[in-house]
């Protein structure tokens, strides 16, 4: 025996249904082998078990066993990823032939040995079996090491190839980017001259790329900035400082535009400027915007000053309405005295209807929808429309036979009517014909309303901005823009529908929709008539202006009421918890110090839910109304009004009031039957 073989402390698993066997085979192993390890196992089921839990070095294997033989035993290590690195030496006294050897090789066997094995050739085989698992075993740590490092590798080059496809998506993106953007961008070399343009370049300057590329910028040129602006702009960049501001351009066809510009240096890799990149935004639509927007924003400040002005204003004429009303009950039928007074209110209606005005322009007017015929609404405006219009157009009203109902508010729809036509008008500065048709509408339940004139028309880029806020067509400072654009909103915030057909040099007609309604207009707006308008009921009025409190409570009195004043919404609350019995109805003006209409109105719902309220003002509280609608539970009056009006609305209101009472009551009444 080998020094070798006997320091190798092999170990070795022996699987042999025959105790006496394994017993002979370790006196052979202790003597031969002093530092072998011996293991064994009586059958291939618990052999194979055992290899997986020792790991020996080398399987001395019996071929015939109960339940399942060397060979399979074999078959089954080579084919467990765990086991088949171990070496297998079949030794066996029975199948010692030609056909077991070749069997043993077929199912993966390292050696054979026959019983009883010679005691060299036992070590020799244990030896080179150890030393061939050793082997194996190093070789799979090195192929295991080799994959670990092909795989790293593989997983580096995949990384890498990921980075640089997203370089190049990222690149592709750029490019796509600046190609498609609306911004112009164009680069140059160190000279100024353009060697890139994208696409934006040709929509805002007119010029071609191929027109663009190997010229100057200064193509571009519009003549309206000084020499210095230019040299301070190419003295910037050309230091290697980014430069930013607006500049006018020249279109190709000669158009101004206004860009705002910012140019970069662009240095390669030894830190040289190989070029310069300009970004430019074209805002020549934006400062025409932002030209608008102040515009309006002046015209809103007029209108938050006529809204004031009118709701003082509103003040004044009631008590001055009232009051010429009473002075002319008071003289005879007869006389120049009358016709004075009369003359005189007739002045004040008319500065009502002024006011009102101011109000719809200042957007304080609140919608208050009501049943309208639309004929009558267009035969009321007709006398104003012809002065607006002027000698050198021919209005021409051709109305529907048949009246017209619509629900919406009156005072709006005269704001569209006039907008339509100013606009129409404004379109024939040669003279020409103006239409104002109604019909009622073909299939759905619709009204229609149609301005057509016989002017410039439009094309359809114009056509397609047309409802849109501060587009015009007319000259600086002949227009806001927000005509059309108030009347699509009026008429849509009315449940109708706005469009326009026109053709350049053809005219145009601005067509509107809306609701038809089936309820009776002099039936809805009739209310009681004149010799029903006298009450008894008690009535609070909350009015914080002197004048329109003892107008107010004047124009009650005479017609029968228990009148109540109180100077504002605190002092109106007292006078309700002061009063023992009913108060049938409280008149509260909206605007006042301390504490508002609204306010009060809900304040007194809950003290007494009862008592009826109807609020009245020259000037809109913005909490009363819903996108400028007035709520459908509040009752409401406008400032000024003349007597037969205000006693007319409350006795709307008071017998509106005892209507729901009934109704409230009925149910029980029918219980009670």
């Amino acid at each position: 025996m080998s020094g070798e073989a006997q320091s190798s402390g092999a170990r070795v698993l022996a699987i042999d249904d025959t105790l006496d066997n394994l017993i002979t085979l370790r006196a052979v192993l202790e003597d031969a082998l002093p530092g072998c390890v011996l293991l064994t196992a009586t059958d291939g089921a618990s052999g194979l078990e055992l290899a997986r839990v020792e790991d020996p070095d080398v399987v001395l294997l019996d071929i015939i066993m109960p339940g399942m033989d060397g060979f399979e035993v074999c078959t089954r290590m080579k084919a467990d990823e765990a086991l088949r690195d171990i070496p297998v030496v079949f030794l066996t006294a029975m199948g010692t032939g030609r056909k077991a050897r070749v069997e043993a090789l077929r199912v993966g066997a390292e050696g054979f040995l026959s019983k009883p094995p010679d005691e060299m050739e036992l070590v020799a085989q244990i030896g080179a079996m150890a030393r061939l698992k050793a082997a194996s075993r190093d070789r799979r740590l090195q192929m295991d090491e080799l994959e670990a490092r092909v795989q790293e590798r593989t997983r580096q080059l995949r990384q890498e190839l990921e980075e640089r496809r997203k370089v190049e998506a990222d690149r592709e993106l750029l490019a796509t980017a600046i190609e498609q953007s609306a911004e112009t961008v164009f680069v140059t070399d160190p000279q100024g001259r353009i060697i890139y343009a994208n696409p934006a370049f040709e929509e805002v300057s007119g010029y071609t790329v191929a027109e663009a590329v190997g010229a100057n910028p200064r193509i571009l040129g519009s003549g309206l900035h000084a020499p210095a602006f230019f040299d301070e702009l190419w003295s910037t960049v050309a230091s290697g400082r980014t430069w930013s501001g607006r500049i006018v351009n020249r279109r190709k066809d000669g158009q101004l535009y206004t860009e705002d510009v910012t140019i970069s240096p662009v240095r390669d890799r030894s830190g040289r400027i190989a070029n310069y990149v300009a970004v430019k935004k074209d805002v020549t639509r934006s400062l025409e915007i932002e030209s608008q927007l102040l515009q309006a924003q002046k015209m809103e400040s007029v209108g938050r000053l006529a809204g004031g002005v009118a709701h003082d204003f509103n003040n004044i004429l009631a008590v001055i309405l009232s009051s010429v009303r009473f002075a002319i009950e008071a003289v005879p039928a007869e006389g120049e005295l009358r016709s004075d007074l009369l003359e005189i209110e007739s002045a004040g209606e008319r500065a009502a209807a002024l006011t009102r005005q101011l109000l719809a322009f200042s957007r304080k007017q609140m919608l208050a929808p009501e049943v309208l015929d639309l004929n009558g609404l267009v035969r009321s405006l007709e006398k104003m429309l012809r002065r607006v219009v002027g000698e050198d157009v021919n209005l021409v009203p051709d109305l529907a036979p048949e009246r017209l109902l619509v629900r919406a508010d009156p005072v709006q729809i005269q704001q569209v009517i006039v907008n339509l036509v100013v606009n129409a008008r404004d379109a024939m500065p040669g003279g020409g014909t103006l239409t104002i048709r109604t019909r009622n509408a073909e299939g759905p339940s619709q009204v229609q309303l149609q301005i057509s004139d016989t002017g410039t028309g439009m094309d359809e880029a114009t056509m397609a901005c047309l409802f849109e806020p501060f587009f015009t067509t007319k000259e600086a400072g002949k227009g806001t823009g927000l005509g059309l654009s108030s009347a699509y909103g009026i008429v849509r915030q009315s449940g109708g529908s706005i469009r326009a057909t026109s053709q350049p040099g053809k005219g145009t007609t601005i067509e509107v929709m809306l609701p038809r309604t089936e309820e009776d207009a002099g039936q809805a707006a009739a209310g009681p008539s004149a010799g029903d308008l006298a009450g008894t009921e008690t009535v609070l009025v909350v009015e914080d202006d002197a004048s329109v409190r003892g107008a107010v409570r004047r124009m009650l009195a005479k017609a029968g009421y228990a009148v109540l004043v109180a100077e504002n919404g605190l002092e109106g609350l007292a006078r309700c918890r002061e009063h023992e019995g009913d108060i049938h109805l409280v008149l509260a003006d909206v605007v006042m110090p301390t504490m508002n209409g609204q306010a009060f109105r809900e304040r007194l719902h809950q003290e007494r839910p009862a008592t009826r309220v109807l609020l009245m003002s020259g000037y809109t509280d913005e909490k009363l109304c819903s996108n400028g609608v007035l709520a459908s539970d509040v009752g409401f009056i406008a400032k000024p009004f003349n007597v037969e009006t205000l006693l007319r609305r409350v006795r709307q209101v008071l017998d509106a009031g005892e209507v729901a009472r009934n109704e409230a009551a009925a149910p029980d009444a029918i219980y009670s039957q």
